[in-house]
């Protein structure tokens, strides 16, 4: 007889994160959006993403 419901599997927190981080990093290799290991922000560039950060609470 086929089993009707899916089997449940706990899964932990981490490997939810470690697979996401996967599923990112292939995402970007796709697009061709990988940034090279010694890549440093410009100045501008560090102070346009400053600009776009939510005010802190």
């Amino acid at each position: 007889m086929e089993r009707n419901t899916p089997k449940k599997v706990v899964v932990s927190k981490a490997a939810v994160k470690r697979a996401g981080v996967r599923a990112i990093k292939a995402s970007a290799k796709l697009e061709g959006r990988i940034v090279p290991a010694g890549h440093r922000r410009s100045a501008a560039a560090k102070a346009y993403l400053a600009k776009k950060q939510p005010p802190k609470r």
